[in-house]
């Protein structure tokens, strides 16, 4: 009995020692992914404020300001669709009405909003990258994306259609991962409801749509679902997007206000290329892509995309290595012709390759090549980086040669900082035009040096300094107009346009650009402006010479002694048009000369009814007379 006792006392006590060691083992685990995720959190919310503030301490003189009008516009009482037109697709017109609402006429509140969406994304992102490629990986690439999404060589001002569209990109994928690990309901539901708002932003938010359709229709081609399970899935989708945009169609549709419907523009190109069909109705916006290709020729914009994308080589790399990794794996498994398992991580590169590939497509789609252009392509990247990563450190826990992978991994660390150097410290050339800047420029180091530089000298540039010179001239009442691409002007001045459209980008069609002008001189008929400012803004091609509201003739051009603005002679004014137009022809093309003499009549208006105030660097300021 004793010997018994003896034995089954031991017998208890050995299950008994080891729940003392498990959850000392799960201690230490958990500490050390509190301390990665505290890093990640320090080094990747470093990088998201860094460029928060300097964002928020960037005006937005360009497409942020003309979005923050618009919705002050129509908060203060405008008619969508008939007194204000606004530039913006419905999803940044409305988050900019939800700022400004917010937050008054300014674009702090938009900002903010974009701030707290691209926040809630990352999240996502980095839960979802966890799940799917495990906890290094996701930190990283959260951190790839937080330094490359807020990087100013692309960043801009804040209030980015861009940003707006990326955010709902990756939170959608993020969800499109749950559900593929989960199989709940619900987040196939969610998925489509924030999916279908990315090309409410901005059309090319359709790479994470198609991505999304073309990865769940392969599923049963590629034996990984049913045909019933994909079909649930894509009414599950199909339900999120419905119940999610519905409620804007009420909006539109029942208070017949005359502002473009969601995915309306999906039926102005199909008319656009089919016009036996229906008419385009936003003609002028197929102009302006028509005419831009017209006016930048692939040879100027391959070498430009190309340089572009040499800025962004690291997560570029990172993406290439993934796919053809995946490639290369697949082919390995049929060649050896031997069931092999098919983990949902595998089976998401094709989700995420095709992702990124639409965004490294669609920087194509404008020939104008803008730097925010380039945005998206990095958060589908950084996602998709997470595959390669997790190949990685798989092979590091399962090797034996831990030296020489834990070398490799050095390696490319020292690779990523040398391909990544730019966007902190700088660039010295343009990539826009490869001329060089004559200095490092663009970098975290160099923007956050000039915000810090602007505000020892007063804070504020030109184009604001005449915005402040309306703003204290006139009362809340007087309205203003803005020749250019300045709407940020009217934001800074506190004032509303006399025109329905508050700017012109003036290099349209010439068909385009004569219906602009009449529609702007019957709205001057009705509502003079009190300020009319010629921001002189060059188009692209930036090459040739601003559309002038009232002519400053060169310094030796007819002869002229120094440059002035043109007496308010008509045989002068005549000779200079005429002279001007031919110039124009010769050196560009007729179609420049069409667009200067439509101009004529707006000139003519200007120089008769207003007086010149002073200038502002390149600004021109008028006032009634």
């Amino acid at each position: 009995m004793t010997r018994h006792r003896v034995r089954d006392r031991h017998h208890h006590q050995r299950p008994s020692a080891a729940p003392a060691v498990e959850p000392r083992r799960r201690f230490v685990l958990l500490r050390r992914e509190s301390v990665i995720i505290a890093v990640t959190v320090v080094l990747a919310g470093g990088m998201f404020a860094l460029g928060k503030y300097i964002e928020f301490n960037s005006p937005g003189a360009y497409d942020a300001g003309a979005y923050v009008y618009s919705a002050a516009h129509v908060l203060n009482g405008a008619r969508l669709g008939v007194d204000e037109l606004p530039s913006a697709q419905p999803g940044t017109f409305m988050a900019n009405l939800l700022g400004v609402w917010l937050f008054g006429y300014n674009d702090t509140g938009p900002k903010l909003v974009q701030m707290l969406m691209q926040l809630g994304a990352l999240v996502l992102m980095f839960l979802a990258m966890r799940k799917a490629f495990g906890l290094i990986p996701a930190c990283i690439g959260v951190f790839l994306a937080a330094t490359y999404l807020s990087s100013p060589l692309i960043a801009k001002f804040g209030n980015v259609k861009e940003q707006f569209m990326i955010a709902c990109m990756i939170a959608g994928v993020s969800l499109i991962i749950f559900h593929e690990y989960s199989g709940r309901w619900f987040y196939a539901v969610l998925a489509g409801a924030v999916l279908v708002w990315a090309p409410l932003f901005k059309q090319t938010g359709l790479s994470a749509v198609m991505a999304t359709g073309l990865f769940v229709l392969a599923q049963p081609i590629l034996r990984h679902k049913t045909i019933g399970q994909t079909a649930r899935q894509i009414g599950l989708l199909l339900a999120g997007a419905v119940v999610s945009v519905a409620p804007m169609y009420v909006w539109i549709l029942g208070w017949g206000i005359q502002w473009g419907l969601p995915y309306r523009w999906v039926y102005d190109i199909l008319a656009a290329l089919w016009p036996s069909a229906a008419v385009a109705e936003d003609a002028a916006a197929t102009s302006y892509v028509a005419e831009g290709r017209r006016l930048v020729p692939l040879s100027v914009q391959i070498p430009r995309v190309l340089r572009y994308y040499g800025l962004f080589i690291l997560p570029i790399t990172l993406a290439v290595v993934g796919i053809v990794m995946r490639i290369g794996l697949w082919l390995r498994d049929r060649k050896a012709q031997a069931p092999s398992p098919k983990p949902v991580r595998d089976r998401l590169v094709l989700l995420l390759g095709l992702w990124w590939i639409l965004d490294m497509a669609f920087v194509w789609i404008s020939p104008r090549s803008y730097e925010e252009y380039y945005l998206p392509l990095n958060g589908s990247a950084a996602v998709l980086a997470g595959y390669i990563l997790s190949l990685y450190f798989d092979k590091l826990a399962a090797t034996d040669r831990v030296m020489k992978w834990r070398g490799i991994g050095a390696a490319a660390v020292l690779a990523a900082i040398l391909m990544s150097w730019h966007i902190y410290f700088g660039i010295s050339r343009s990539p826009f035009s490869a001329t060089s800047y004559g200095g490092r420029r663009n970098g975290f180091v160099q923007r956050v040096k000039e915000i810090r530089d602007l505000k020892k000298r007063g804070g504020y540039y030109s184009w604001q300094a005449a915005a402040y010179y309306v703003r204290d001239h006139s009362t809340p009442q007087d309205t203003m107009y803005v020749w250019g691409w300045y709407p940020g002007m009217y934001v800074a001045a506190g004032r509303f346009s006399s025109a329905s459209r508050c700017c012109s980008m003036t290099r349209n069609a010439p068909s385009i650009l004569a219906d602009e002008v009449k529609t702007l001189l019957a709205e001057f008929e009705k509502r003079p402006p009190k300020f009319i400012i010629d921001s002189r803004k060059r188009h692209i091609p930036i090459e040739r010479p601003p559309y002038e509201l009232w002519p400053k003739m060169p310094k030796g051009f007819m002869g002229a002694q120094e440059a002035a603005f043109l007496p308010n002679n008509a045989s002068i004014v005549e000779a200079f048009d005429k002279a001007w137009a031919g110039m124009l022809e010769q050196q560009f093309d007729k179609a420049e000369a069409q667009r200067y003499e439509i101009l004529k009549p707006l000139r003519q208006y200007v120089m008769q009814n207003y007086r010149v105030v002073r200038e502002f660097g390149d600004h021109v300021l008028f006032e009634k007379k």
